[in-house]
């Protein structure tokens, strides 16, 4: 375990520029030699420090899902030059893959699956479904 560091304005400011790059928390507190609980503690000490967390955390969901088409529009650029082989189109296609997937866990809202459809109205009154045969 890493030694408890001393809070500072810089070391949490690279910290969320880091995960607003795309990069896990883990990496992120890599950069700056601090460990998760000592992370951790400061979210609990420092609402305002989690609302920037949650904030940097979104905006690197937002970076990787625009990697991905970055990945995607070059593949796509380099296959209809046959500078392509098959492992790295499959490479690309696990690449494309993870960070889709990643991003329906983490922002399910915005990239996950809808699996439940919503039914109602904007009044909330009640009203009936009929099936008829």
């Amino acid at each position: 375990m890493a030694p408890k560091s001393k809070y500072t304005k810089e070391l949490v400011e690279t910290v969320l520029q880091e995960l607003a790059r795309g990069k896990s928390i883990r990496a992120a507190l890599k950069v700056v030699s601090i460990d998760w609980e000592t992370w951790r503690s400061w979210l609990i000490k420092k609402p305002d420090l989690r609302e920037k967390y949650n904030q940097a955390k979104e905006d690197g969901i937002e970076y990787s899902m625009a990697e991905v088409d970055e990945v995607a529009k070059n593949a796509v650029k380099k296959s209809s030059e046959s500078k392509m082989d098959m492992a790295n189109v499959k490479a690309i296609d696990t690449f494309i893959k993870h960070k889709q997937w990643m991003a329906s866990k983490l922002a399910a809202k915005k990239y996950g699956d809808r699996t439940q459809m919503e039914i109602g109205n904007m009044k909330d009154q009640s009203f009936s479904i009929k099936w008829d045969k």
